[in-house]
């Protein structure tokens, strides 16, 4: 399915309806790509796709929840290894800036929306 780096853009791009189902189930505010899926040296079947996340406001255990909700999700959508980093855990200050300089929006969300334990918005029937 991965033959090159155009071919990780063509399949993102053919499943952004489904990555922004994830995210809204998730209580995702924002998701990016970044590394080497966006860079030459990409390569199928040996590179992970390397994604940054944002989450919303979650209670109790509900953000560990739903970051193992949504990895779980994208690796079988997508069909390869995700390497997912929440945001507010990048420290390295080099990292930081590589990641900042280099990330493309995949989802961009409602950050006032509440995930329960279940990984659904508050007030959904999902």
């Amino acid at each position: 399915m991965w033959g090159e780096v155009a071919a990780v853009a063509d399949v993102l791009h053919d499943k952004r309806e489904a990555i922004a189902e994830l995210c809204a189930r998730f209580g995702v505010v924002r998701l990016d790509i970044f590394g080497s899926a966006l860079r030459d040296d990409f390569h199928p079947g040996q590179s992970d796709v390397d994604l940054l996340v944002e989450f919303g406001p979650h209670e109790g255990h509900a953000l560990v929840d739903a970051y193992f909700g949504l990895l779980d999700g994208l690796r079988e959508l997508l069909g390869v290894d995700v390497d997912l980093v929440m945001a507010d855990a990048v420290r390295n200050p080099y990292i930081a800036r590589e990641i900042e300089r280099t990330k493309e929006i995949l989802y961009r969300g409602r950050p006032d929306r509440l995930a329960d334990r279940t990984g659904r918005r508050a007030g959904t029937t999902q």
